[in-house]
């Protein structure tokens, strides 16, 4: 989807507001292997939405990972939902339906009604009501001018679960997503009393052991093309039994394979149980990895993006690798 195709967002969150207004029952989803950014909007939204006194069910494949565990509400997130049928369904943060995951899909299907709220503006964007916004920086951010459209009021909880959200995808306000409006949104969470230093601390300095030791065993298997413009590195199953670790524990592994000296895109991949692997892909903007996400059915934004691959692990770095180099734009 073009950016000029996108719905204006002064016509669609007046649209959203009234759907949400009307509805009884609500069912939020996000992507999954869900990350700050999709959990924090998620939660957020639904502690925003208390004074309406909606019954609103929140849904994550793959639940709430431990690191995220210290955002308020994190304990109404399910992994599944057994409910007939729902008056209106928000997907957050997911460029395509199909990311919410195979578990959480049926039931945002069930609704009546669907509003995709997200960052990604992607060729599989959904929804009756679609309020997207290719500028922000993260959903947290939409999630934001929605809550205050709505007239709602923002308090520490809601605050800490949209900050997240914000430095989560930012990158503590280091990547090239972050506008003035980021930080207007950020200084407003702020006054609102979302504790930056605890946030930051859980979000990025709470790495488990088995997480630490899985960042060396993976940064051991660093690879490079001749002219170290792409890099990889791998965590095998054995890996994953060896250490005790689990896919959570590989979270932000990508942003240091990205971080190498003069590479301009940076791939993570984990071998999971069944035979598929999962990939992370990080651009310093010379390629648009979610298009190349997209080859692989998965779906994210230009410098962020994610898929999965129903091969061995060496069949899928030899294709994904060999399609980023089948679009890396020559030296000048």
């Amino acid at each position: 989807m073009s950016q000029d195709s996108i719905p204006d967002l002064s016509l669609t969150v007046p649209l959203a507001a009234e759907a949400i207004r009307q509805a009884n029952t609500l069912v939020f989803a996000c992507h999954v292997n869900p990350d700050g950014d999709a959990l924090g909007s998620m939660i957020g939204l639904a502690l925003a939405l208390t004074p309406l006194q909606k019954k609103i069910t929140l849904l994550s494949a793959d639940g709430v990972p431990e690191m995220y565990k210290f955002l308020p509400g994190a304990e109404l997130v399910q992994r599944g939902s057994d409910e007939a049928e729902f008056d209106l369904a928000i997907v957050l943060d997911s460029g395509d339906l199909s990311r919410v995951g195979a578990s959480v899909l049926p039931v945002v299907e069930r609704a009546r009604k669907t509003i995709d709220i997200d960052h990604h503006v992607t060729a599989n964007s959904f929804g009756d009501i679609r309020v997207l916004n290719s500028k922000a920086a993260s959903t947290s951010e939409i999630v934001y001018a929605l809550v205050l459209a709505m007239g709602l009021p923002i308090d520490k909880a809601i605050a800490t679960c949209l900050f997240t959200g914000v430095i989560t995808d930012t990158g503590s306000f280091r990547f090239q997503n972050v506008t003035p409006n980021t930080f207007h949104v950020a200084a407003s969470l702020l006054e609102h009393g979302a504790p930056p230093a605890y946030i930051s601390e859980n979000v990025f300095e709470n790495r488990s052991f088995a997480a630490t030791k899985m960042l060396g065993a993976t940064l051991s298997t660093l690879t490079s093309t001749a002219n170290g413009r792409v890099i990889w590195a791998h965590a095998s199953l054995e890996d994953f039994v060896a250490l005790g670790a689990t896919d959570e524990d590989t979270e932000g592994i990508v942003n240091y394979v990205r971080g190498v000296r003069d590479a301009e895109v940076g791939v993570f991949f984990r071998e999971m149980p069944g035979g598929s692997v999962r990939i992370s892909l990080r651009s310093r903007d010379t390629v648009n990895v979610a298009e190349i996400a997209a080859q692989f059915g998965g779906g994210g934004h230009k410098m962020a993006a994610g898929c999965s691959v129903a091969r061995p692990l060496a069949e899928a770095e030899k294709l994904v690798i060999d399609a980023i180099l089948a679009v890396l734009p020559a030296v000048s």
